[in-house]
């Protein structure tokens, strides 16, 4: 298998890009019409590779957690929290089942869980980038990373970042209002979410990671 689980966190696996894409290409078939275009339509052979790794990967979770072929899983949007449209969040025809999926770099992941769920992965960035790169946060969050040396401030944007997006996808939100709310903090651990359990992901080879459930 061309996945593994997440350590100590059950539903969530993660696949390297490079080790996955020969793997990936031989199952293309699982993916539909639509998912098999958007590959094609990559103009760099790493992005189409990532997306197809991605979206094979997300069918054979999907597919073994609620028991149907991969290649018969049908895909349909939510309505924007932000402005209507039809392109909010993602979900599969037919059974309910909540689901989450990120890829950047080398990496992707994917989650499964019985509530509303949401995982993001994120390469460190340089440390030219970060200035600008945080200016959308929480503003505790960027006195947070100000706050800490130089070296520091790459990894410890990157975990906020992670953070940010997961807990956005779990509520649905996603980044339509910004990336300012809800504050997660820039330190080591979490900060408390109301309605929401967050938490980091094991370091992945230059990413980080971090997952969000919605609180029952």
């Amino acid at each position: 298998m061309f996945y593994e689980e997440v350590p100590g966190h059950p539903g969530v696996v993660t696949a390297s890009v490079a080790r996955a894409a020969a793997p990936a290409r031989a199952l293309a078939s699982v993916l539909d019409a639509d998912e098999r275009a958007r590959a094609a339509r990559f103009r760099f052979a790493a992005d189409a590779d990532r997306h197809r790794v991605a979206h094979v990967l997300l069918r054979l979770v999907l597919g073994r957690h609620v028991d149907e072929p991969p290649e018969r899983l049908v895909f349909l949007r939510r309505p924007c929290a932000g402005c209507g449209g039809p392109h909010g969040k993602p979900y599969l025809r037919g059974h309910d089942a909540h689901f989450s999926l990120s890829h950047a770099g080398d990496r992707v992941l994917v989650a499964v869980a019985p509530v509303p769920v949401g995982v993001d992965v994120e390469a460190v960035p340089e440390p030219g980038l970060v200035r600008d790169l945080a200016s959308g946060l929480h503003p505790r969050e960027r006195a947070e990373l100000e706050a800490l040396p130089d070296a520091a401030r790459p990894a410890a944007f990157a975990r906020c970042w992670t953070r940010k997006e997961a807990a956005l996808k779990a509520s649905g939100a996603g980044l339509s209002r910004g990336a300012a709310e809800p504050y997660v903090g820039a330190a080591d651990r979490p900060a408390p979410v109301p309605g929401l359990r967050l938490a980091d992901l094991p370091p992945l080879d230059g990413h980080a990671a971090a997952l969000a459930l919605l609180a029952p």
